[in-house]
């Protein structure tokens, strides 16, 4: 018999995820302001922080970014990985998406600091 992986409020070991009272998750270390920036980027003020903040650290998708006109592949596997647009080669490892998220920088800026300023952001 196949062992059960998937992930429950119970059982998931990302600290920076929480849930909300139906269950649903969200980032808690970067809380979503819905109050304040609607539903538009889940929370956020902007498009590359929802993207970067709830669909790559807490969904688990893979993201492409644009940035002066450059791109950039980040892949979550368990780990946060920089990659190639084939999501094959791993350039730079992090320990999980939050911390490529916090430390993976461009220009001397982390992504965090960098969000207002990117082009296109899309999940993958």
């Amino acid at each position: 018999m196949e062992a059960d992986n998937t992930i429950t409020p119970e059982n998931d070991p990302r600290e920076w995820v929480g849930y909300d009272l139906c269950g649903y998750p969200f980032n808690k270390k970067y809380p979503p302001n819905k109050k304040l920036y609607g539903q538009a980027f889940e929370g956020y003020p902007n498009k590359a922080l929802g993207v970067l903040l709830y669909d790559f650290a807490v969904q688990g998708y893979d993201v492409e970014l644009s940035y002066k006109g450059k791109t950039y592949y980040f892949m979550d596997d368990g780990e946060g990985v920089v990659t190639d647009s084939h999501f094959r080669e791993q350039k730079e490892v992090f320990d999980s998406p939050m911390a490529l998220v916090e430390n993976f920088k461009i220009d001397g800026k982390t992504l965090l600091n960098l969000a207002p300023e990117i082009e296109d952001i899309e999940p993958v």
